[in-house]
């Protein structure tokens, strides 16, 4: 679902690292420009040049000593000039220093993936005891239960399970829930969200756009459900192009609830995806070969014919010799048909019917049709 504009606007599918990118230089540029002789820099992932789609934005804006209170008192203000904030939280252990607080920011329309961590420092420090905080919205353990939630997430959708499980067994207990973590990982991160909203009402749009990420992930989400050696053996099913067994091996997990038909599906489109590099290449079909195998065959061929087909990955067009005195149709190879369209199969099938001398058939070309009229139905 990467790339997809969520439900109600949150944008938690659109995870595009130059979008990611082109904030973080405008919250830099805002941050910069409201205090003369500040400067503000990417922390953290972006800056060493290793973060991926998920990762977080981190800031770091060093102002001046004596300017330390009034950056604090605006930095809602500046923010919000950039893009509208969801939240601004805090950290309660900076909370009263004079040389760092440290303000955690989530934006309207931005992904939850993509939060804001902005550490403000003063250089040097700022004078006077510790009692101004950042303008943000008070700290809470409920709240810190969310960004739980969506950083064990995070961690499932990077393939780290043992780190999610110890964020949602901190985030479960932050917020009073009272069973810890099952291995479901959807499951998991619903009640942790649904169980911080009761808690605190006030988070329930916060715990509602948790609640909608961890729907737009629950593919890859169910599939780290599944334990070790049966991931290991769905790969080994795809790879072997046995799709359908792939299926039955996951709806046959034991996983409870067992996970229905449309959902495997989806997970194994999934792993088709995640397994490309690793997939044997699709035959390459010369002509030359084909001609051979057509020559080969009990009695000569009276047409090529192009023929829908199917299977669990999607549609297949068959080029077939077509056998007279009985009427027989023989497939010499096949087409799965991706973002190139039916081209291919139809230009081989013409070339063969050539060197063959006899007529090239495509019933429909342009939209599949397995009940479509064969070659002897047209003869009569």
């Amino acid at each position: 679902m990467n790339g997809e504009e969520s439900r109600g606007g949150t944008g938690e599918g659109e995870l595009d690292p130059v979008r990611r990118a082109a904030f973080a230089q405008e919250l830099m540029r805002a941050l910069a420009a409201h205090c003369p002789g500040s400067r503000a820099e990417l922390r953290g992932s972006l800056a060493q040049g290793t973060a991926d789609a998920y990762s977080d934005i981190d800031l770091a804006w060093t102002v001046p000593g004596d300017r330390f209170d009034a950056c604090l008192a605006l930095v809602r203000e500046v923010l919000e000039a950039v893009r509208p904030l969801d939240s601004l939280r805090t950290d309660p252990e900076s909370r009263n220093s004079r040389e760092r607080r440290l303000v955690f920011a989530a934006f309207r329309g931005l992904p939850l993936f993509w939060r804001v961590d902005l550490e403000i420092a003063a250089s040097p420090a700022a004078r006077g005891e510790g009692h101004f905080a950042a303008h943000g919205d008070d700290w809470s353990p409920y709240a810190s239960a969310l960004a739980n939630a969506v950083a064990a997430t995070k961690a499932v959708l990077r393939g780290q399970p043992q780190n999610a499980q110890g964020l949602l067994e901190r985030g479960l207990r932050r917020a009073g829930a009272p069973d810890g973590p099952s291995g479901r990982w959807f499951d998991d991160i619903c009640r942790l969200a649904e169980t911080a909203a009761v808690r605190e009402p006030g988070l329930s749009p916060l715990a509602d756009r948790v609640l909608r990420l961890a729907g737009s992930h629950l593919v890859q989400l169910l599939w780290w459900t599944f334990p070790t050696g049966l991931r290991e053996q769905v790969d080994e099913l795809v790879l072997a192009g046995r799709d359908i067994q792939a299926v039955h091996a996951m709806r046959e997990s034991g996983i409870e609830p067992r996970p229905d038909l449309r959902m495997c599906m989806d997970v194994l489109t999934g792993r088709h995806r995640a397994l490309a590099d690793r997939m044997p290449s699709p035959p390459r079909h010369d002509v030359d070969t084909l001609a051979a195998a057509a020559g080969a065959l009990p009695r000569d061929p009276v047409a090529v014919e192009a023929v829908w087909d199917g299977d669990t990955r999607g549609w297949i067009v068959v080029l077939t010799a077509v056998l007279a005195r009985p009427w027989e149709s023989v497939a010499l190879a096949d087409f799965r048909i991706g973002a190139a369209g039916t081209g291919e199969a139809a230009r081989t099938g013409r070339e063969l019917a050539e060197r063959l001398g006899v007529p090239f058939r495509f019933a429909g070309p342009d939209q599949p049709d397995e009940d479509a009229p064969r070659w002897w139905d047209a003869r009569h």
